[in-house]
């Protein structure tokens, strides 16, 4: 093959190029490393949390009474002091009470001085009066007492005689009334049985053909009837006579009259097919129609007397009541008269003593242990009084400090309650700062700690410091996670805050000074290790360390560097 001067400027510049494809593959890139020195500082810790401005100071105001609202002297947003009255409540019933205690305690007073003093000789002269007075009173009691007793008496002695009067007239109309039960029932088995029965068969038909069959009918259906009530009477009249008493005779005289009136009925129905009677001697009908007659006029007869021997009985009941019920009224009355003497009687003998320990004492003069009884009613008065104009004073609503007022919740012409909030308070520029923080960080944080704080209502170059005052050891649940309530005081007073201003709180938990720092970013982590990389000779060496505090920037090595060394913070391969 022919080489050309073109072919050998292709193959030196191809070898060229393979040739710098192989260097480029087989050399090792260059890295350039940021690093920082290891150096002596400060080392805040610190967290970052959100809190708002609240007064310092937040005062519920509520009545210590119910009472009407009469008068509202704020309104939201007023400025006031210590001392102003706020709400005015109705205090009318309580002034009424304190003018009537003002004159008890006068009156108490009054007898205190008139018992220190003494009695005077027409005092003397009045109480012996009304001893004498007192004795009349008593004996007229005492006679007035006996005349009640024996009215008793009496009266106890007409109730019983009225008592076994009546029962005496009662049993005598009741022996009446039983023995006509008797009777009746006597006279209607008679009726049915022998007057009325030759008529009718055993089967109860009857023994001569008529020319009316439904009077025939009307015969045969009311003497089964009139046979059964007859049992039925039997049985009422055993009742009445088994009671033996007013009560159970009447309560029976309906059941037996409704039964002598079925008999009767079967007596008119037999005289009225009588008068249809066929196939008989005239005669047997006249006597049929003899015996029927007699016996319905036997029933009319002891229905009527029965009636009688009834009316008899009730009427007599009603008189007994009558007398029996005056009786118990005038017995009453009696005891109730006694009982009245023996009050009086008391009352009598206790004026009487009343009236001979007046007279004593003023002879005598009044002892130590009176006097000072009624000092004792003079301070119990006092005590009263008090009590009331401390009660008045609560018929104010009065603001205990100095504050701004943010809500009145009362108007005039409302009845409020003790537990109504009527006047909320803020402190007037006294503010403090609440924050939630998690429980992750709250265990760094303690009373006492400093707080610098921003405010987004301001630039963020303005800052403000505080102090932790306050942490509730209970925790609040927010969706889940728990925090702390925490109070952050502001060291110096600012006009310019206000209540409900987001604040930003760095709080400082921890600091170090002249310790032994690193950059944050130059620390390096894995699961049980962490460690830095020192850079010796240009190239970076592993070295554990130990960590102490360090913040977003910063951390403290308590082991494993010297100060001067220099760390590696980032690496960047060339």
């Amino acid at each position: 093959m022919k080489f050309t001067r073109k072919t050998a400027i292709i193959c030196v510049v191809s070898a060229a190029i393979v040739g710098g494809i192989v260097f480029a593959a087989t050399r090792k890139p260059a890295i350039s490393y940021e690093t920082e020195k290891v150096d002596r500082g400060t080392v805040v810790q610190e967290v970052s949390v959100t809190g708002s401005i609240t007064p310092s100071k937040k005062i519920s105001l509520q009545p210590e009474v119910g009472a009407k609202v009469t008068a509202v002297f704020v309104s939201e947003g007023d400025l006031v002091k210590a001392g102003d009255v706020l709400v005015q409540l109705d205090s009318k019933d309580v002034l009424a009470r304190i003018a009537s205690q003002r004159a008890a305690l006068n009156s108490a007073r009054a007898r205190l001085a008139e018992l220190a003093a003494g009695a005077t000789p027409q005092e003397i002269a009045l109480a012996e009066t009304a001893v004498a007075t007192a004795v009349s009173r008593r004996d007229s009691a005492i006679s007035a007492k006996a005349d009640a007793a024996v009215a008793l008496t009496n009266a106890r002695s007409n109730y019983d005689n009225v008592t076994a009067k009546t029962e005496t007239l009662t049993s005598n109309k009741l022996e009446v009334l039983l023995l006509d039960y008797d009777q009746a029932l006597t006279d209607a088995k008679d009726a049915v049985e022998r007057q009325s029965g030759p008529m009718f068969t055993n089967n109860d038909q009857l023994t001569f053909s008529s020319t009316n069959f439904a009077a025939e009918t009307l015969a045969r259906g009311t003497r089964t009837e009139a046979k059964a009530k007859l049992v039925d009477l039997a049985v009422s009249v055993a009742y009445a006579e088994a009671g033996g008493t007013s009560e159970a005779a009447l309560a029976a005289y309906p059941a037996i009259s409704a039964d002598l009136a079925s008999v009767k009925a079967h007596l008119e129905a037999d005289r009225e097919v009588l008068n249809y009677a066929n196939g008989i001697p005239t005669a047997t009908v006249t006597t049929y129609q003899l015996n029927v007659s007699s016996a319905l006029t036997s029933m009319g007869a002891i229905s009527q007397k029965l009636n009688n021997d009834k009316s008899a009985v009730d009427l007599q009941v009603k008189l007994n009541q009558a007398d029996v019920t005056a009786a118990q009224i005038a017995l009453s009355n009696a005891e109730a008269g006694l009982s009245a003497a023996n009050f009086a009687t008391d009352t009598a003998e206790k004026a009487l003593a009343q009236a001979n320990a007046d007279l004593m004492l003023r002879k005598t003069g009044t002892r130590q242990e009176v006097l000072n009884a009624q000092r004792a009613r003079v301070e119990a008065e006092e005590a009263t009084l008090s009590s009331l104009l401390a009660d008045l004073t609560k018929r104010k609503i009065i603001s205990p400090i100095d504050a701004v007022v943010t809500e009145v919740a009362a108007e005039v012409g409302e009845t409020v309650q003790p537990s109504q909030i009527i006047v909320t308070l803020n402190a007037k520029d006294k503010f403090e700062i609440v924050a939630n923080i998690s429980e992750v960080d709250i265990a760094s944080i303690a009373v006492g700690q400093a707080v610098a704080v921003t405010l987004d209502a301001f630039p963020t170059a303005e800052k403000w410091s505080g102090r932790v005052i306050t942490i509730n050891p209970a925790e609040k649940v927010v969706e889940g996670v728990i925090f702390y309530e925490t109070k952050i005081l502001f060291d110096k007073e600012d006009a310019r805050l206000k209540s409900g201003m987001t604040a930003n709180l760095d709080i400082e938990t921890g600091r170090r000074e002249n310790a032994i720092r690193v950059p944050l970013r130059a620390l390096r982590s894995t699961p049980g290790r962490t460690y830095v990389e020192v850079l010796v000779d240009g190239k970076p060496q592993e070295r554990d360390v130990k960590v102490g505090i360090e913040n977003s920037r910063t951390a403290e090595l308590l082991e494993g560097l010297r100060e001067g060394e220099v760390v590696v913070v980032s690496s960047t391969a060339k």
